[in-house]
């Protein structure tokens, strides 16, 4: 793959559209007068290839590009991809393929954006870099571009570097970052793990385990207190019959008390009748004592009658006693009977209380049951590895690693934007500064433009200030950038002497001159000779000369 053509459209000295064509697929020179824009072309091809470090292209900002007058840069470059053999992954079936970026300034003039496409369709940064890494183009690997002063420099450089250069070439390098960032990755997650474990080891066990006690509590508290209702509900049952049967008693007392006191009127009456026959007697006794002859039959019959009158007073005496004792027992009956009724309705209001009671005794073992499903939710959803989230949400414990890593990701670019800022907010207020004190040295007189600048640098300061800079969290961040750079240092120097140990066993050839005509050293290149030859059985008596042949390879 190779480039075609390259369309300029207000890329720096590029104001109008511009295509360049011609290319070789082998080696390509960029000749012209000074100031022609040969530079601008090498820049054009770093631009679109994501270059991070605009000082390799002359500019300190992304602005610069830009022509003068203009608001947009546009660079298009078409790659020949009609050998397949050296195609992108996943773009074999393409003959062109076409990458473009367009940078367009902003209204508010803070910075530029950036769009990419590829084929026609928008893409990302990091996809274009991808999709040129996967064929060895990193614009960002320090001997990617090689500039006029350091020729000698990479002229004069050592095995390891050369190996170094190679490996960027031929994009291994690429995969050696990936790996550190996933071993990175890898170390962050374990960190994390072991936070999430001391976590759930010192705050959510303990936790469960206390639910789980009380869990067990309350069910025994609720089987003795269903016991208890049931028992209680029993004793007033029981209490209830008790005084209906003693209500009934009272009332088949007071029928047959009622069934005397009417046998005892009859009696009375009875009584009365033969008392006013005895009355009747005596007048007719009365009126007979005037008559001697009768006189003594009478008193005989008077005597007699006088008896039979006084036991009948005695017994109707004894009758009204009787009486007068009766009501009295009917009356107590009555108050029993009262008593019990007030009794009853005590009894019956406790009931329909205990029955309330019940209800809500049984609401709330309800409620709890509904707790401690939700706690057995919960202490499952724990399990599986998912957690509630400040909506309520289930998600896994992963997701909201992720989220929480997102955030401290935020953060942390905020930190450096506002350090970014801060920086260029002291040099500025540095360069007012030094225009103060120029134009305080060389003209005193001018104290308004003085007073202007001093309040310039005080609006700065602020603006510093409101940044909300915090030393001891930037000595923090150093302290940490300095042992991850420690780290690293040690992982190149642990690779180097891995590779210096395993130089033998490694092709690192480099065909600058084809052999033939078509050559490719990817496919065409076996590799080394001494893993290629085979001693056949029976020969081995000629694997010294074999040895000595090769150079002592074979023996290594």
């Amino acid at each position: 793959m190779y480039i075609k053509t390259i369309l300029l459209d207000g890329f720096k000295s590029y104001q109008k559209p511009t295509e360049i064509k011609g290319f070789s697929p082998q080696f390509n020179a960029i000749t012209g007068y000074n100031g022609s824009g040969k530079s601008n072309v090498l820049d054009s091809i770093c631009f679109i290839l994501g270059i991070n470090k605009l000082d390799n292209i002359r500019a300190k900002s992304m602005s610069e590009l830009i022509s003068h007058g203009g608001t947009k840069a546009t660079v298009q470059i078409r790659f020949d991809n009609s050998d397949k053999s050296v195609s992108p992954f996943g773009m074999e079936h393409l003959d062109e393929i076409v990458v473009q970026r367009t940078i367009t300034a902003q209204a508010t003039g803070k910075g530029c954006a950036t769009s990419y496409t590829l084929n026609g369709h928008a893409s990302t940064n990091s996809k274009i870099q991808d999709f040129f890494r996967g064929i060895g183009l990193n614009v960002n690997n320090p001997h990617f571009l090689i500039m006029q002063g350091r020729i000698t420099t990479v002229l004069n450089m050592k095995p390891e570097e050369i190996l170094g250069m190679v490996e960027e070439a031929a994009g291994t390098k690429m995969y050696d970052q990936k790996k550190k960032d996933a071993e990175k990755t890898m170390f962050l997650k374990e960190v994390k793990l072991k936070e999430i474990d001391r976590i759930y080891d010192e705050s959510i066990a303990p936790r469960m385990n206390k639910f789980r006690e009380d869990r067990k509590n309350m069910v025994e508290v609720t089987r003795l207190n269903k016991v208890k209702e049931i028992a209680q509900r029993k004793l007033e049952a029981f209490q209830y019959y008790q005084a209906l049967e003693n209500v009934k008693r009272d009332i088949e007392a007071s029928e047959e008390v009622k069934k005397q006191l009417d046998e005892l009127d009859q009696k009375i009456v009875s009584l009365n009748e033969e008392m006013v026959k005895k009355e009747e007697e005596k007048k007719e006794l009365e009126r007979l004592r005037d008559n001697p002859v009768e006189e003594t039959a009478l008193a005989a019959d008077h005597k007699e009658k006088h008896s039979i009158a006084m036991r009948l007073e005695q017994e109707q005496r004894a009758t009204i006693d009787s009486i007068k004792i009766l009501k009295k027992e009917i009356e107590r009956i009555g108050k029993n009977i009262e008593k019990e009724k007030e009794h009853m309705v005590e009894k019956r209001d406790a009931l329909e209380e205990s029955k309330k009671k019940n209800n809500h005794d049984i609401e709330t073992h309800k409620n709890d049951e509904e707790l401690v499903e939700k706690l057995r939710n919960e202490l499952e959803s724990i399990t599986r590895g998912t957690v509630a989230n400040e909506k309520g949400e289930h998600v896994s414990l992963e997701s909201m690693i992720q989220e929480t890593r997102s955030q401290v990701s935020k953060l942390e670019t905020n930190v450096k934007m506002a350090e970014s800022r801060k920086n260029r907010f002291i040099a500025k207020r540095d360069q007012v500064k030094a225009e103060l004190e120029k134009i305080t040295g060389n003209n005193a007189a001018d104290q308004k433009a003085v007073d202007e600048v001093a309040q310039q640098t005080d609006e700065l300061s602020g603006r510093i200030q409101a940044l909300g800079f915090d030393s001891d969290e930037d000595n923090r961040l150093k302290d940490r950038k300095q042992v991850v750079e420690e780290k690293i240092k040690e992982l190149e120097n642990l690779n180097s002497r891995l590779l210096s140990k395993t130089m033998n066993g490694r092709y690192t050839g480099n065909f600058t001159n084809p052999p033939v005509l078509g050559f490719n050293a990817k496919t065409d290149v076996l590799g080394l000779l001494v893993h290629l030859v085979k001693i056949k059985p029976g020969c081995e008596e000629f694997g010294v000369a074999i040895d000595i042949a090769l150079g002592g390879s074979v023996s290594r």
